[in-house]
C-alpha cells in the first residue's frame, strides 16, 4: 500500500456538489427539430460526401463485437475510419449468442449509422459532468414508427460507442410514460445524439442528469460548445416490437432455454500470503468514523443474504417521491439492466441511482423509482422503491419496472449495459441471492418454476389476463425491449441456480445480531479470508467470525476492506490522504 494523491483520472470517483439537471431541447412542441438538434447534419453529410467523391466506393471498417465490447467499456480502440475518408463508420449490430436470439429476431436495419442516416443530429457538444441521460417527449409512449434514438457520450477524454436508447417499456400502470429508459455513465462531460426516422417526435428533450441533481437548466443553443469527436460503434440489442401498436393480443410463453446453469459459488481459502490478521475493523453495519466509508453504509434488516444500501443511506430526496407504498402479493422477479457504459467506479454507484432516482420520479413523474432493488457491477445492492425493505414475507412494494406486471413482482436491475457482455460474477451472485431470499419468503421452494402471473395493463400481453412465466424471468418475457440485453437475458439460468441455493439454505452469507457471518456447507461460520464472487472478505475469529470492514492489518501490509466487507484495490482515501492498494499484490 503506497500512499499518494490520485492523478485527475480518479477524479470521477468524488461525489460532485448540487448541481443542476441539464435539458437540451431537440424538437419544438409541433415537433421540429430545434437549431441545435441539425447542427451536426451538415458535418455528417460532407463527410459522407468526401468518402464517395471520387466515384468509388469507399470500403468501411466494421468492428467486431469483441472491438465494440471494448469502446464500450471505456477501451482506446477506436475502429479505422474508411480509407480515404473521414465519414463514420458503420456497424455490425452487436448480438451475442444466447436463448433470446431465435425468440428475438431483429427488425433492426443491419448497417444503420446514426450519423449518416440521421434525421436529427447535434454536433458533439460539451456538457457539465452529469451520470444518468434520458430523453422524454409528449404525444404518447410510443415513439413514431420507425424512429430509433441514439446516444453517445465522452468519458474521460473518451467517446463510447453509439447507443441504441428505446422507449421505456416500464413505469407506473397508472399513467402513460414518453421517455426512454435511464442511460448510465461513469461521469461524461460531453454528449451526441441521433434520431433516425422519418416522423420526429413532439417535445423531444435530453435530460443529463447529475449526482446531486438540484433544480433544471435549459440549456442555450448560443451558450453550447462543440468539441471533436472520431467514429465509434454502435451496440443495439434487438428488441421485440409490437407489430400493429400494442394491441394486446396475447402471446405464448416460451420458455427460456441455452442458459448457463453454472452457479456462482464461495471458496472458503486461505492465500498464503495471509496470516492471522490484526484488525481494527468493525462489524459489516458500521465504518471507522475516521475512515471516510468508500460505500454507504449498507443494513441487514429482513433476514437479507447481502448488505442492502437503504435509502436514506444512498441519499435519497424526499422532496422529489409523490408516490406512497402499496403493498401486493408477489411471487415472481423480473430481471433488468439500466443501459449505460458500464465505466463507473464502486464509489459512483450511490450517486447514479440518485440519478436514476431524479430521473424516474422527476423527469418521468413517476413519483418514485422504479425498480425494487439495484445492483451494480461490484455486486452492492442498493435499494429502490420506497418500502422495498420493509415489504411483508410474500409481498413486495409495487414498482414501476416492467408495465402491465409491476403488480406481483420484484425488479431487480442491473446496473449496466449488458447487450454484448457479461454481468460480473459479484453482480449475479447478489441479484440471485436477493431473487432466492424474496422467493424463499414468499415460500417458494423452487427457483426454476413456472406459475401464473396476473397482466394489469395490456403491454405486450393483454391485460386481465394470466400467463405462465417462470418465477426468475427477464424484462424481455413480459415486454416490448431487450432488457437486460442479450448476454444479461442469458445470465438467468445462473441466477436461477443461487437463487436455488439461497432458497436451500446450503451455506452462504446470513445476517444475525447486526453482524454478517459467512455458513460454510456444514452451517459452521467461516474464520479468516474467504473468497465468494470473486471477492475477498475477512471474518474476525476474534469476534465469532463476524464480516470485518475498514482498515485491517495482516502481518507489514493494510488492507482496506468496504462498507460491504469487500476488499478494496486502487485508490482508497483514508484518514492520512490517499493510498494505493495493489490489486496484484491482492490489495496490499
Amino acid at each position: 500500500m503506497a500512499g499518494a494523491v490520485p492523478g485527475a483520472g480518479n477524479s470521477s470517483d468524488q461525489t460532485d456538489g448540487p448541481a443542476p439537471v441539464q435539458i437540451l431541447d431537440l424538437t419544438t412542441s409541433s415537433g421540429q427539430a430545434t437549431e441545435v438538434a441539425q447542427s451536426g447534419l451538415d458535418d455528417a453529410q460532407t463527410s459522407t460526401d468526401s468518402g464517395s467523391g471520387d466515384g468509388t466506393d469507399a470500403e468501411t471498417s466494421t468492428p467486431s463485437a469483441e472491438e465494440a465490447s471494448n469502446a464500450g467499456n471505456g477501451s482506446s480502440m477506436r475502429p479505422a475510419p474508411a480509407s480515404g475518408t473521414t465519414s463514420s463508420v458503420r456497424h455490425a449490430v452487436v448480438q451475442a449468442a444466447g436463448a433470446a436470439d431465435a425468440q428475438f429476431p431483429s427488425i433492426l436495419p443491419a448497417a444503420t449509422d446514426p450519423q449518416a442516416d440521421a434525421a436529427l443530429l447535434t454536433d458533439p457538444l460539451e456538457v457539465d459532468r452529469f451520470l444518468v441521460a434520458g430523453f422524454t417527449w409528449t404525444g404518447g409512449a410510443d415513439l413514431p414508427e420507425g424512429v430509433r434514438i441514439y446516444l453517445r457520450v465522452r468519458e474521460n477524454g473518451t467517446w463510447s460507442p453509439w447507443y441504441l436508447n428505446e422507449a421505456a417499456d416500464a413505469g407506473r400502470d397508472d399513467r402513460t410514460t414518453s421517455g426512454t429508459g435511464e442511460f448510465i455513465t461513469g461521469g461524461a462531460d460531453a454528449i451526441q445524439a441521433s434520431v433516425v426516422g422519418g416522423s420526429l417526435p413532439a417535445g423531444l428533450k435530453l435530460a443529463l442528469v447529475p449526482s446531486q441533481p438540484q433544480g433544471e437548466e435549459v440549456l442555450d443553443a448560443d451558450d453550447l460548445k462543440t468539441t471533436e469527436a472520431p467514429p465509434t460503434p454502435v451496440i443495439e440489442d434487438a428488441a421485440v416490437q409490437p407489430q400493429a401498436g400494442r394491441s394486446g393480443a396475447l402471446e405464448s410463453s416460451v420458455e427460456p432455454t441455452g442458459q448457463s446453469t453454472s452457479a456462482v459459488t464461495a471458496q472458503s481459502i486461505t492465500p498464503a500470503s495471509f496470516s492471522t490478521a490484526e484488525t481494527t475493523a468493525q462489524p459489516a453495519s458500521t465504518v471507522p468514523a475516521a475512515v471516510p466509508a468508500a460505500l454507504p453504509v449498507a443494513t441487514s434488516a429482513n433476514g437479507l443474504p447481502v448488505p442492502v444500501t437503504t435509502r436514506a443511506e444512498w441519499g435519497a430526496n424526499a422532496s422529489y417521491m409523490s408516490w406512497d407504498p402499496d403493498y401486493a402479493s408477489a411471487g415472481h422477479v423480473v430481471v433488468h439492466h439500466t443501459a449505460g457504459t458500464n465505466n463507473y467506479s464502486a464509489g459512483q454507484s450511490a450517486s447514479i441511482v440518485r440519478g436514476i432516482y431524479y430521473y424516474h420520479a422527476v423527469t418521468l413523474d413517476w413519483g418514485d423509482i422504479g425498480y425494487n432493488f439495484l445492483i451494480d457491477k461490484y455486486g452492492t445492492v442498493f435499494e429502490g422503491r420506497s418500502g422495498s425493505l420493509a415489504a411483508p414475507a410474500g409481498k413486495m412494494s409495487v414498482g414501476a419496472h416492467a408495465r402491465g406486471v409491476n403488480t406481483g413482482t420484484m425488479g431487480l436491475s442491473m446496473m449496466g449495459d449488458y447487450s454484448s457482455v457479461s454481468p460480473s460474477d459479484a453482480q449475479l451472485s447478489s441479484v440471485g441471492k436477493m431473487a432466492g431470499w424474496f422467493l424463499r419468503r414468499a415460500g417458494i421452494t423452487d427457483a426454476n418454476g413456472w406459475a401464473g402471473l396476473n397482466v394489469w395493463t395490456t403491454e405486450r400481453y393483454q391485460a386481465g389476463s394470466t400467463i405462465s412465466m417462470p418465477r426468475i424471468l427477464g424484462h424481455r418475457d413480459v415486454g416490448y425491449t431487450s432488457c437486460p440485453g442479450n448476454v444479461g437475458y442469458s445470465k438467468l439460468g445462473t441466477i436461477r441456480t443461487i437463487a436455488q441455493q439461497q432458497i436451500s439454505g446450503s451455506g452462504g452469507w446470513k445476517a444475525e445480531s447486526g453482524a454478517w457471518y459467512y455458513l460454510k456447507s456444514d452451517g459452521a461460520k467461516a474464520t479468516g479470508w474467504v473468497a465468494d464472487a470473486g471477492r475477498w472478505y475477512y471474518l474476525d475469529a476474534s469476534k465469532g467470525g463476524a464480516m470485518a470492514t475498514g482498515w485491517l492489518r495482516d502481518g507489514s501490509s493494510w488492507y482496506y476492506l468496504g462498507a460491504d466487507g469487500a476488499m478494496a484495490t486502487g485508490w482508497v482515501r483514508g484518514p492520512e490522504g490517499w493510498f494505493y492498494l495493489d490489486g496484484s499484490r491482492g490489495g496490499a
